[in-house]
This record gives structure tokens, C-alpha cells and sequence, in this order.
């Protein structure tokens, strides 16, 4: 009897992990800015890059010196303040939403985050009030 029990608990024990290592995480309602941006797929042929923090959960890029983007990241980077370098992990000229991934390098080591979301920002004003509108939240 001892046994069965103790196999049972191992049983729900597993179940219980497997369900939350399958469970989807779902990003935050103030990240759905599909009413409000114009929402992409993808961002091509780009050379220059830079970055703008605006919270945990997203960043704004510059790409070509004229076009803004929010990313939207399926996961919190928790060492955002800490951050040494920001790469894109993408296999071509290009970047995907759902495929390819921010690669953070901080004190700790490497890590990766995927893009969930990609949003076309009109200019530089707009990627502000985006900015401080998901900061208050």
C-alpha cells in the first residue's frame, strides 16, 4: 500500500510539471496593442541598429536610422538594468516574430527571449508615448 501511494504521488508530481512546462505564458493585456499599432511579422533587409529599453517586456529598435518597432517579448528580461550587449538571434536579414529571439548577455551569462510581438511605430514621437503609456501601466 505504502508503495502505491508513494507511486501515485511521483505520478501527480510529474503530471503536475509536465502541465506547467506546457502551459503557454500569457503576456500582459497592456502589451496588446493591436487596436492602437500596426502590428508586423516580420522586419527586413535592416543594417543599422539601435535599441531602446522601455520595460521588462519590450524594447524599441531604430532600424535604418528612420523606422521605430516595439518588440513585445514572450518572457521578461529580469536583468534589463544590468544588460552588456543586445543581439538578435536571426537567421537572415531579418526578423520574425514568434521565431527569432533577443540574446542578452549580462553579468550572469547568455540568455534568449523570444519576440512575440512586432509593432511599426509612425517616428520617434510615437515610440515616447508608447514608451511612457507601457511604463505606467
Amino acid at each position: 500500500m505504502k508503495v502505491m501511494i508513494k507511486a501515485f504521488s511521483i505520478f501527480v508530481f510529474l503530471v503536475m510539471v509536465a502541465s506547467c512546462a506546457t502551459t503557454p505564458r500569457v503576456l500582459p493585456e497592456k502589451y496588446n496593442l493591436d487596436n492602437d499599432l500596426e502590428a508586423v511579422d516580420q522586419i527586413s533587409t535592416f543594417e543599422d541598429i539601435t535599441w531602446k529599453k522601455v520595460d521588462k517586456h519590450s524594447i524599441i529598435l531604430r532600424v535604418n536610422w528612420k523606422d521605430y518597432y516595439l518588440l513585445v517579448l514572450r518572457r521578461p528580461i529580469f536583468s534589463m538594468s544590468f544588460i552588456h550587449t543586445l543581439g538578435i538571434d536571426s537567421a537572415n536579414h531579418s526578423i520574425t516574430s514568434g521565431y527569432d529571439r533577443i540574446i542578452v548577455n549580462d553579468s550572469t551569462g547568455t540568455w534568449y527571449y523570444v519576440i512575440d510581438k512586432i509593432y511599426k511605430l509612425r517616428d520617434w514621437e510615437q515610440a515616447e508615448e508608447i514608451k511612457e503609456r507601457l511604463r505606467k501601466n
